[in-house]
């Protein structure tokens, strides 16, 4: 019964944690999962981490100001991609004047819904506007998409 008793690492009463959340590439099983885990709580600061393959995050909880470079570092160390951090998203509007029809609004929607990291999409065909919340990266990558599916956002 002495497990149950077992204390965890006191945090010192004048120490914050933070908990952030790392959106990562390349994770497909288990193994991975674990190797990212063993990587980041070795970053100093970091208390606790929870990898997610199917949804391609980890929740770190650390100290407050932990480097954020070296948890990113860690990851790529232990082979895996760190693209950036959820929660820093913004909300984006663009305008798409070559927007026509509904099949158009459908394109654009499912262009930009396709892309890690974006959400809240809204395609309007009456002011010719997609909005969305993405970090950089995935604004990046949603005009990208809208593009390639033939559309000239501004």
């Amino acid at each position: 019964m002495g497990f149950f008793n077992r204390k965890k690492n006191k945090v010192e009463t004048n120490e914050k944690l933070v908990k952030k959340t790392m959106l990562i590439e390349g994770m497909a099983c288990n193994h991975c999962a674990a190797t990212v885990h063993h990587a980041l709580v070795r970053v100093p600061g970091v208390k606790e981490a929870n990898v997610d393959i199917t949804k391609g995050i980890a929740e770190i909880q650390m100290a407050e100001g932990t480097s954020l470079v070296e948890l990113k570092q860690a990851v790529s160390d232990a082979g895996y991609e760190p693209i950036g951090w959820q929660g820093q998203a913004e909300k984006h509007a663009l305008q798409v004047p070559d927007m026509m029809c509904e099949h158009c609004v459908d394109t654009i929607r499912k262009a930009v819904e396709n892309v890690d990291g974006t959400s809240n999409v809204q395609v309007d065909l009456d002011t010719k506007s997609v909005t969305f919340e993405a970090n950089k990266q995935a604004f990046s990558q949603a005009v990208e998409a809208i593009v390639e599916a033939g559309y000239h956002p501004e």
